[in-house]
């Protein structure tokens, strides 16, 4: 994964705090585990009311499931993990623009393929709507769209984006996923300014390495390549024991709290799978908590043409998004607003994410160019020959993440509330799937759970 250049200083900072201290003991007010967004946010309130923090992360960057990949070729960042940002969330603008970087609009017109045509798909969004205003009791959503196309005798090509709307904005199966939390996801989008796309031009994982700088600055403070594998505690007592990616013991991370901001999958995951933690004595709440949620699957494809031939095309240069709802890779976008690029990203979530990810690369690449072909009627072979570089980027691969994001089956709407609680003042949760007030999934919504759990912790120790 391409990283931005590190002066000598910086490497030889990294190189300390990864290789010769390991194997010893070091201790802090705070143990965070994940230098993503929700742990960076975690530390930054930690650290601004004077407390000493140790953050572990299993990768060699901070960021979490904010990766950018850098197109060195055509000079343009390209975003592996979360890309957009939706609405205003005034947190994350807020630090955006702190850190100097620019924020712009997206081209947000969509396109959408039905019966071979392709065409303007606004009206197919028609489902939004009645989808705020959904009320209990809490059903599937396959169950609620069923109902609401008889009441509002929905076209065949609504209940068809409704699904794939699913599937892909929320990674989620139809079949599972609950009707109340995403109404109140989108009631929660549309209070903050809407789903209307933005993006960060210089990169996003320029904002989690502004949040960082301070961090680095502090010798033993950062710790990465360093994967959390046991989590002893009892009531004002932390003990981590973590190792390298190689498997090379690190030594013991001890404080009086920690911080647990690993994604859902991961907490999921069972040792001895990699990035698995096992936590003694055992957070029962918590794992029935886990337990009753799902990662959603997501896998993305970055392809390079020679040309930016849908500029070219009279019927799609108008476009930023393009939608067949019956493809393995339902939507694709441009890199708007950047201007001149060449880009064109597929994204997959859900069912059919699950599917490309026990799939070869070649296979997915395929699977990505046939949708393409029947989005822009040229050939396979065609599109073949224009084709210059390709990435995929299969999340569910990722030992340290293992999925796209959280996931609300029917009926779990509490578990995100009991999987936020800390436990014996002890241990705090957060990451975006402790997000219980709408903006799970997203950037935004981890950083405020960061920042809830540190609010958390401090009230707890002014009482102690």
């Amino acid at each position: 994964m391409a990283r931005g250049p590190r002066s000598s200083v910086g490497r030889e900072r990294l190189s300390l705090m990864g290789g010769s201290r390991s194997g010893m003991d070091h201790e802090a007010d705070v143990v965070i585990l994940g230098a993503g967004a929700a742990g960076l946010a975690a530390a930054e309130r930690l650290m601004r009311k004077g407390l000493r923090v140790i953050v572990l992360e299993a990768r060699d960057r901070v960021g979490g499931r904010v990766a950018t990949l850098r197109d060195t070729m055509a000079e343009v960042p390209l975003e592996l993990g979360a890309e957009f940002i939706h609405g205003k969330p005034g947190g994350l603008l807020r630090r955006a623009h702190r850190a100097g970087l620019t924020v712009s609009p997206c081209n947000d017109r969509h396109a959408l393929l039905w019966r071979g045509k392709l065409g303007d798909g606004e009206d197919a969004f028609a489902f939004q709507e009645p989808l705020m205003s959904a009320k209990g009791p809490d059903r599937p959503m396959a169950d609620w769209l069923e109902e609401q196309a008889h009441i509002h005798r929905w076209s065949p090509v609504v209940c068809a984006m409704a699904r794939s709307y699913v599937r892909g904005f929320y990674a989620a199966d139809p079949e599972v996923a609950s009707t109340l939390a995403i109404a109140r996801m989108e009631r929660t989008a549309d209070a903050s300014g809407g789903t209307t796309p933005s993006r960060v031009l210089e990169g996003y994982d320029r904002v989690p390495h502004a949040m960082a700088a301070k961090l680095l600055a502090k010798p033993d403070t950062l710790f990465l390549n360093a994967v959390a594998e046991e989590v002893r505690w009892r009531p004002g007592s932390v003990l981590v024991r973590a190792r390298t990616r190689q498997g090379t013991p690190l030594g013991t991370f001890r404080g009086a709290h920690a911080v647990v901001t690993l994604p859902l999958g991961v907490l999921q995951a069972k040792p001895p799978a990699p990035g698995a933690v096992r936590f003694v004595p055992r957070v029962r709440e918590q794992e029935r908590a886990w337990g009753r949620l799902a990662m959603g699957s997501l896998v993305k494809i970055f392809l390079r043409f020679r040309t930016a031939f849908w500029r070219e095309q009279e019927a799609t240069a108008r476009f930023g998004f393009f939608h067949a709802p019956a493809s393995a890779f339902p939507t694709w976008w441009t890199l708007s607003p950047h201007r001149r690029t060449r880009h064109l990203v597929g994204w997959s979530g859900g069912p059919a994410a699950a599917s490309l990810s026990r799939s070869s690369e070649r296979v997915v690449l395929g699977r990505a160019l046939q949708g393409l072909s029947q989005l822009f009627h040229v050939s396979v072979r065609e599109l073949n020959a224009r084709l210059e570089a390709w990435h995929v980027q299969d999340w569910q691969a990722e030992p340290y993440t293992r999925g796209g994001y959280a996931v609300i089956p029917s009926g779990a709407m509490d578990a995100v509330a009991a999987l936020a609680r800390p436990v014996g003042r002890t241990l705090f949760f957060a990451g975006e799937a402790t997000h219980a007030g709408g903006d799970e999934g997203t950037v935004h919504g981890a950083l405020e759970t960061g920042r809830r759990a540190a609010d958390e912790l401090l009230d707890r120790r002014s009482k102690a």
